[in-house]
């Protein structure tokens, strides 16, 4: 195999590539990947892991609310697997009877149109989620990745029994895993911004034996450019051990060719650990600053959001 058949290629996709892939495979892992960052200062994450093994399997669903990049909610849950429905034609998680995660094509508009509804009244969030740069989706190391690189969101966060009103932009990914990857990448490094008219997605996949996987993905009005793994320089200017692990902390991402100029610095706010079987797991508020270069057009950037760093075992 090439070179180049064994980079990411990242291609179009339609909104049901979203839904819950049960029949697909046998034994696999999905994690479906929700942020918001708002205008007054909160932002929010929605996760729903899925290990399915045949008729059989384990959910584990996450709820989290942060104020100032500060985490002041968090809601980790494991249903039955028998309370899970999704079909294979849409986005749609329903657990319990509740719809948590719901997502459609506005028949007049042709928008993609996301609900996302987790906690209660003492800590969660029911959000309306818009599509606005073209999604993709591709394989790397790891496996399947799916990306909605930007939503335009509205709703209401709810908090100590008071109700929130939020606006502001998001993102979302949905991963399918086979169960032994872990066993073959040590985990990765990714995130994203978006730039005015433009956004970035980024990842490190950090494969078990030999080099890295690189990834750079630019959305610019209604396409997606992927960039060459060789074009794209990853710069660690500090790094830390947290919880026993050496994790990367102050970085910056360079890209020089001539769909791209990229000077991307990356600053952590501040950053909370999770810890789940077989995985460490840091979740970042980053503050990037640098510039974008795109069709000999100069935008600066200064923009807070949000990153993750992920170790198996």
């Amino acid at each position: 195999m090439s070179t180049k058949n064994k980079q990411f290629q990242p291609r179009d996709i339609k909104i049901s590539d979203d839904a819950w892939q049960k029949k697909t495979n046998f034994f696999h892992i999905e994690t479906w990947y929700y942020d918001g960052i708002f205008t007054n200062n909160y932002s929010v994450v929605a996760l729903v892991n899925v290990l399915t093994a045949g008729n059989y399997g384990f959910i584990q669903t996450g709820c989290y609310i942060y104020k100032d990049t500060h985490l002041v909610f968090i809601k980790r849950k494991r249903p039955p697997y028998r309370k899970l429905y999704g079909p294979n034609s849409r986005p749609l998680i329903r657990i319990n009877n509740r719809d948590i995660i719901s997502g459609k094509v506005d028949e007049k508009t042709n928008d993609w149109i996301y609900d996302i509804s987790m906690g209660d009244k003492n800590g969660g969030f029911d959000l309306n989620l818009t599509k606005t740069f073209k999604p993709f989706k591709g394989r790397h190391s790891l496996g399947n990745w799916l990306v909605i690189p930007h939503f335009n969101i509205s709703g209401v966060i709810h908090l100590d029994g008071k109700d929130i009103d939020v606006v502001g932009h998001g993102y979302h990914d949905h991963n399918a895993y086979l169960i032994f990857a872990p066993f073959l990448s040590r985990g990765y490094h990714f995130g994203k911004v978006p730039i005015g008219r433009f956004n970035v997605t980024w990842a490190r996949v950090m494969k078990r034996f030999g080099s890295e996987e690189k990834l750079l993905v630019l959305n610019k009005e209604d396409e997606f450019i992927n960039i060459n793994p060789k074009d794209i320089n990853f710069i660690f200017e500090k790094q830390i051990k947290d919880h026993g692990k050496l994790i990367p902390y102050n970085s910056s991402i360079i890209v020089d060719n001539d769909n791209l100029k990229l000077k991307l610095k990356m600053e952590p706010l501040n950053l909370d650990y999770l810890k789940v079987p077989t995985i460490n797991y840091w979740r970042y508020h980053l503050k990037y600053t640098g510039e974008i270069e795109v069709d000999s057009k100069v935008s600066k950037i200064n923009q807070i959001d949000i990153a993750e760093f992920l170790r198996f075992f």
